[in-house]
């Protein structure tokens, strides 16, 4: 079952601008058509959206959002792909959010 890989640059600290990357290597023998994929992390980034028209066979897809932390403390990353070929490909990530 295929997956999204989410990943943050360094430390997180409330109130500065860090950014955080959503990965989707496409396992299937077709080109995947009109990808959406969701980002969203309460306390950390409003929810965004991005449509990708293609991603190839066995093409890896790196989205990156550039985000600011509002509130230290632990909060969760939670992403999903949506397309016609795959639905709800979930990926999620515990983020600690520190204090300026």
């Amino acid at each position: 079952c295929p997956f999204l890989v989410l990943q943050t640059q360094g430390e997180m600290v409330a109130g500065k601008e860090t950014s955080v990357t959503v990965e989707f290597t496409n396992p299937l023998k077709q080109t995947l058509e009109n990808v959406t994929l969701r980002l969203e992390g309460p306390g950390v980034l409003r929810m965004m959206k991005e449509e990708f028209r293609q991603i190839p066979a066995n093409s890896t897809l790196v989205w990156e959002v550039k985000c600011i932390p509002k509130q230290p403390g632990l909060r969760k990353l939670i992403a999903s792909l949506n397309c016609d070929a795959l639905r709800h490909v979930y990926g999620e990530l515990n983020v600690q959010i520190q204090k300026p």
